[in-house]
């Protein structure tokens, strides 16, 4: 879809409601730089007989959320880039998973003979069908069919793979090119893997193996000129999504980045608090900036942006 008019992709939408698409997709009037955006986290569609047959409040399923990240990065829609945003809860669905990464206690029946049911994910219970939210807080009553993992997998998963993938082949037959940028958010509780706490912004490049490092050294300068402090792939080096579709030597970058939740938003309600336009601003800002840089353009390319 073109990009609306003052583009807020969650104005309208309830939260407990069936999911008509598996995804949202916001084009520029037209793409001038080899960057795609996705969000995978960030749906809020749950589905009614989810929520009521889940063990969990809506409240407490919905944690798991990357909540409002597409609006954080909506202004990369107007510097270039195509956006597309999961329209389902990663509580239902995990897209930065296998697409079998599944934990065969979860379910009735035989899984598929080429499941991954031992992965380290798939144990803490955060496969592609996740068993929990937040601090391990089990969202299913008992085993769920297995047809429904399958359906869920077929239904949305693959779509939104398959949505991804034409993105970034097209983009890298455009320009030769694609600086993948796998947007998230993370919770501001906890510490790193070196016991710190955790700065406004982790970035993820799978330490070094999914993007060439003039992608991460932009990103992390682009940050930190806005005063936002900056790690690398510490506790955050990037999931599936990053480890799948990168491949620098092949001309495909990708970039996880997480923001720090306590920036924009009160993580107890959910709801978005005064800091969030200051975080949009700093995030289309540090955009504009990594676009410019990463495409080889100068100082009149994001002059003409604005």
């Amino acid at each position: 879809m073109s990009v609306p008019s003052g583009f807020s992709p969650f104005d309208s939408d309830d939260v407990v409601a069936e999911i008509t698409r598996p995804y949202s997709l916001y084009h520029p009037a037209l793409q001038i730089v080899p960057v795609v955006v996705d969000v995978p986290h960030a749906g809020r569609h749950y589905p009614p007989a989810f929520v009521e047959k889940a063990r969990l409040p809506l409240r407490s399923l919905r944690r798991s959320e990357d909540a409002y990240v597409d609006r954080l990065f909506a202004n990369c829609i107007a510097l270039g880039a195509p956006l597309l945003v999961a329209e389902f809860p990663r509580a239902y669905l995990d897209v930065n998973r296998e697409p079998y990464e599944l934990d065969p206690r979860m379910f009735e029946g035989r899984l598929p003979a080429f499941a991954n049911t031992r992965s380290m994910r798939v144990a803490g219970g955060l496969g592609t069908i996740p068993r929990i939210v937040g601090d391990a807080h089990e969202i299913y009553f008992g085993r769920i069919p297995v047809e429904e993992a399958l359906s869920r997998i077929d239904g949305l998963y693959r779509p939104y793979h398959a949505g991804l993938r034409g993105l970034v082949q097209r983009t890298q037959g455009a320009f030769g090119t694609c600086i993948l940028v796998d947007a998230h958010s993370m919770p501001s509780s906890g510490l790193d893997r070196d016991g710190v706490a955790k700065s406004d912004v982790i970035l993820g490049d799978r330490f070094g193996t999914s993007a060439g490092g003039h992608i991460i050294d932009v990103a992390e300068e682009a940050f930190r000129k806005l005063g936002l402090t900056v790690t690398r792939n510490r506790p955050y080096a990037g999931g599936f999504i990053t480890e799948h579709y990168g491949a620098p030597a092949a001309g495909v970058h990708a970039l996880q980045i997480e923001i720090n939740r306590a920036l924009y938003m009160n993580e107890t309600t959910l709801e978005p608090h005064a800091g969030f336009v200051e975080l949009e601003r700093a995030i289309g800002s540090a955009m504009a900036d990594c676009f410019a840089r990463w495409s080889g353009w100068l100082d009149e390319w994001r002059e003409a942006a604005e």
